[in-house]
């Protein structure tokens, strides 16, 4: 591997990669058999993806993890012969969690670089604007983003969500806050695509769980903010037995610091679909402990594909994955296993591959389904506590939500292809 493909390297200007196996990256069940694919960027022998990070703004904490799934998984497929017997190249591209980026990083990979797929984003809002232009293009979109809008109402044809949507998490843990923390309930969100959706999904779920919910307050905040003591304030005056936070990355760091020193946690429970993230463990060790979350993926999970996916990954990287590195690792295979079903990278023959193989991920058996391409898995709530093996918190599972359980019925998602 060349030097410019070593860790800790800045990803604000665009590159082209191909990745080839590294020392100490184990083998994976996606063994590349020789074949020859039809359609796609025009590479010749080689597929191309373009992936997008949001190195910059206030998600930048998790984009190392993401871009880190990726390269692991592009250079396990490389080891085994790539996809089809195809070298898999990588562009990597800042997409600065910004709409307006995200959608010019997408034009330059289509258009310049012929890409085959387009991958990542982690925020909703860069996450829609590339869906719309990658739609107009036929070019496959595997988001890592969790706004309903991308898989419901707003879903298209070309995008494909393994990624949890906001009304899963809200599905598998709204009711379960409900019984065990009471029925007066706060809210608060960052006022963007994803944290409406926290916002709207939760409320819907936890009333639909029990007629006697009490949403006692509800108040936003920009995405990016720093300065939550106002909300905070309101929170602890009022009769809310418990709290749901749509806030992530740095801004969930910054509620929780700041919940923790206005002692929150001693007035009411908090509640969150992202609490999980391994950033956030670690960037707010005590003042996550107590908290609870959805959890949409741990490093200490127990399956044998994790233990798998969290041994290869520590030899890669010296350390262990987050929930986005799992996911971006997780797209790539699921890809890969599609187009060499398919023998081709058109979107046509690839809509019909995705949605019928079955892949087991770290988290379990997964499938797109084929009304909305979204993923259908299993779901966990748990509760954030001492570290155990590693040296932030860990997570306590408290609750396992069936695959089907987790998913509103395809007629009632507005998706319509």
């Amino acid at each position: 591997m060349s030097d410019n493909k070593q860790q800790g390297e800045s990803t604000s200007t665009r590159r082209r990669d191909v990745l080839r196996a590294t020392a100490g990256v184990g083998a994976t069940s996606l063994v590349g058999v020789t074949g020859c694919l039809t359609g796609g960027g025009g590479n010749g022998d080689t597929i191309t993806i373009g992936w997008m990070y949001p190195h910059t703004g206030s998600y930048s904490g998790l984009a190392a993890y993401q871009e880190e799934g990726a390269k692991l998984a592009i250079e396990q497929l490389n080891e085994n012969g790539g996809i089809d017997g195809n070298d898999v190249e990588a562009l990597h591209e800042d997409s600065q969690a910004d709409p307006s980026t995200a959608r010019q990083v997408a034009r330059r990979f289509v258009e310049d670089e012929g890409v085959d797929v387009v991958m990542g984003t982690i925020s909703s809002s860069a996450g829609s604007a590339v869906q719309s232009y990658t739609e107009q293009r036929d070019v496959p979109f595997f988001p890592d983003i969790a706004a309903d809008e991308i898989t419901t109402e707003s879903c298209t044809r070309n995008t494909f969500r393994y990624e949890t949507r906001a009304s899963q998490t809200a599905t598998a843990a709204a009711g379960w806050a409900v019984e065990n923390f009471g029925t007066n309930m706060w809210v608060h969100n960052a006022d963007y695509l994803w944290g409406n959706s926290v916002a709207s999904a939760w409320k819907s779920e936890a009333q639909a769980a029990n007629s006697d919910v009490n949403v006692v307050g509800e108040t936003t905040s920009q995405l990016g903010a720093t300065d939550f003591s106002s909300y905070i304030s309101q929170m602890a005056d009022s009769d809310a037995e418990w709290v749901v936070t749509g806030v992530n990355g740095g801004d969930a760091v910054q509620f929780l610091k700041q919940a923790q020193s206005a002692g929150l946690k001693d007035e009411m429970t908090i509640v969150s679909p992202v609490n999980s993230f391994q950033f956030i463990r670690k960037a707010a060790p005590e003042a996550a402990v107590g908290t609870y979350s959805a959890v949409r993926y741990f490093e200490e999970y127990d399956s044998s594909e994790n233990e798998e996916f969290v041994s290869l990954y520590e030899d890669r990287w010296d350390q262990p994955p987050d929930n986005f590195a799992h996911v971006s690792w997780t797209h790539m295979q699921m890809y890969a296993q599609a187009v060499e079903e398919a023998g081709s990278t058109n979107l046509d023959d690839l809509v019909d591959a995705l949605t019928s193989i079955e892949y087991t991920s770290p988290m379990g058996t997964t499938q797109f389904r084929e009304c909305d391409h979204q993923a259908v898995r299993p779901y966990n709530v748990g509760e954030i506590v001492e570290p155990s093996e590693y040296d932030w918190p860990a997570i306590d599972v408290t609750q396992t939500v069936s695959a089907e359980d987790t998913m509103i019925p395809c007629e009632e998602t507005g998706c319509e292809f």
